[in-house]
């Protein structure tokens, strides 16, 4: 398949090249796991951490070793994000932690989703390469739900020296992705679906400069020959690798990147234990009184309840508000309640969602 130019992607409806990859992902029910995303059969594993840009502070980039540092929390292997930029109250049992002594080294937004930073797409591809005998021919695939094609014509304006008015020309839908690809095969995966190119290890930033990609990189990439494999699961901050111990070992003592080491019974998400509890405190106080609210060091939620009633359901209102060091602004949010049994379930899982907000995610 011919590129779209020289450097874009080496497009191709060549799907069969994955069909080794369902097979070693375990399915996407119960307690999630990492092979979720990335095939079980390696010999280690590690998981790369997506820094935070911080568009207000010139695009710095913030490591999670500095949000880490500000609120003296421990980076595990296990940590989240929320578990070292939404850090629990002074005195909070084994996990006590003194409240940060400054403002957060980053603002409303925590790290990306989806995708490697570029940069460090880069260093990955360059450790990557010396670990596999077929470094010039890798696989990549490209989620299909980011939308980079434009479905629809634009309209452009264009002006003239002379001061009359501009004409407006329409410019006709564009997609990167050549159509035999577009309206062909896709690589098929438990709730995923991609559009896969070719090209040497680098290739993984291939698709970054595209229009409307927004620095994308490659999803899931490996070389013909299996040796390694990465995943950057569209809704995760972080991308797996999975690998010889030697490639591992690369990539955890690599200054350039911030990686950690990884198990394939590591859960995918959790939920750290101070925030289950002030989310059940803020459950108590809605069923008890209708309202409540909860102070964090990276902001307040505030909740109102109105309760299911015989002929309809309930709502919950959340408004949530950042603190004095954040910048960022309150919201409202309003979700509707079912009948039944399930109320408490419910507002658990709402206020779980706005407090873990707090943090940036």
């Amino acid at each position: 398949m011919n590129p779209v130019d020289s450097r874009g992607p080496r497009w191709s409806t060549d799907v069969h090249q994955a069909d080794w990859i369902a097979g070693r992902l375990t399915p996407w029910e119960g307690e999630y796991r990492i092979t979720i995303a990335v095939p079980t059969g390696f010999e280690a594993y590690a998981r790369v951490l997506h820094p935070v840009d911080t568009p207000d502070d010139g695009g710095r980039l913030v490591r999670w070793a500095e949000v880490a540092a500000w609120s003296g929390m421990p980076l595990r292997q296990d940590s989240q994000f929320h578990s070292i930029a939404l850090p629990p109250p002074s005195g909070f049992g084994r996990q006590a932690s003194a409240a940060p002594a400054g403002p957060p080294p980053f603002g409303s937004s925590g790290p990306r989703e989806g995708s490697l930073y570029v940069p460090d797409a880069e260093v990955l591809a360059g450790i990557a390469r010396g670990w596999t005998a077929t470094p010039e021919d890798c696989w990549f695939c490209a989620w299909d739900g980011f939308g980079w094609e434009h479905d629809h014509a634009s309209v452009t304006a264009v002006f003239t020296e002379d001061g009359t008015p501009p004409e407006f020309v329409e410019e006709p839908p564009w997609d990167p992705v050549p159509e035999p690809v577009r309206d062909g095969p896709r690589v098929r995966l438990p709730n995923r679906e991609y559009l896969l190119y070719r090209g040497p290890a680098e290739a993984v930033v291939a698709t970054a400069g595209l229009p409307g990609a927004w620095g994308q990189c490659a999803s899931l990439w490996w070389p013909a020959d299996r040796a390694w494999f990465v995943a950057s699961e569209v809704d995760l901050e972080w991308t797996y690798v999975g690998g010889p111990r030697g490639l591992i070992d690369a990539i955890l003592t690599d200054s350039r990147i911030e990686a950690l080491p990884a198990s394939p019974d590591d859960p995918v998400s959790r939920v750290e234990d101070w925030v289950t509890g002030w989310v059940e405190d803020l459950v108590d106080g809605l069923l008890a009184r209708g309202e409540a609210s909860l102070s964090t060091p990276r902001g307040t939620v505030a909740a109102q309840l109105r309760r299911p009633g015989r002929r309809g359901g309930g709502e919950l209102t959340i408004q949530t508000t950042g603190s004095r060091f954040s910048g960022y602004r309150g919201s409202d949010g309003y979700r509707p309640l079912s009948r039944g049994e399930e109320l408490r379930s419910e507002l658990t899982l709402y206020l779980t969602l706005a407090v873990l907000g707090l943090a940036g995610m």
